[in-house]
């Protein structure tokens, strides 16, 4: 990439454009501009293959790329129930609303979607803590309220699953799940725990999902 860095810098004192570039080509030009300007940048593709191709060549180069994906064929009634791009859109807000530079790859019905601004999106958190009072089914109803899919086990992110009084879900941006233990309606444990195995790893006074 380095060889193309002084073009690159040019075109831009020049206000010149690019078109017809290949992929690799493009990755290259866009991740100078990414490193160097340390801003945000997104990006919008004609279709959603192209961008959840585009996003996949992208993550070769660095981790803080984003899918922002709407089905191309389906009405916006059905992709807003879809549970794959809810919770993949929903991964995506979460981490552009921590304010790093970052990609975000979406495509034409994408980049039309209507989106909350940052400060009401972050509203929508539930933030729980030891000690606080929630009934075990108001809390799982706010979960999958806002995409949260019920399974019998947790392995994966943006599921919830319960047994009695223990609530199991694999918050947004978590590496594993956590299991939130309950006395009748008073939380009393918050901890995570390994996806694969089950047992608990840590014990947390808190947690924001």
């Amino acid at each position: 990439m380095k060889q193309y860095h002084q073009i690159f810098e040019n075109m831009k004192k020049s206000n010149i454009g690019l078109t017809g570039l290949t992929d690799d080509l493009f990755v290259d030009y866009l991740m100078d501009r990414f490193e160097t300007e340390k801003k945000s940048i997104l990006v919008v593709t004609p279709s959603l293959y192209e961008a959840n191709q585009l996003q996949k060549i992208i993550n070769y180069r660095t981790n803080q790329v984003y899918l922002f994906p709407m089905d191309d064929f389906l009405t916006s009634e059905a992709v807003a129930i879809s549970p794959d791009f809810l919770i993949t859109r929903l991964e995506t807000l979460t981490a552009i609303t921590h304010q790093e530079p970052s990609i975000v790859v979406t495509h034409y019905m994408g980049y039309t979607r209507f989106l909350p601004t940052p400060k009401t999106y972050l509203k929508s958190f539930i933030n729980l803590k030891i000690d606080q009072d929630i009934s075990p089914q108001d809390l799982v109803q706010k979960l999958t309220d806002i995409g949260y899919k019920r399974e019998t086990v947790v392995t994966s992110t943006g599921e919830l699953g319960v047994r009695g009084f223990v609530l199991d879900v694999f918050p947004l941006g978590e590496t594993h799940p956590v299991r939130i233990e309950f006395f009748g309606d008073t939380i009393d444990s918050i901890r995570y725990f390994d996806e694969e195995t089950q047992k608990s790893l840590e014990k947390i006074d808190s947690i924001s999902i």
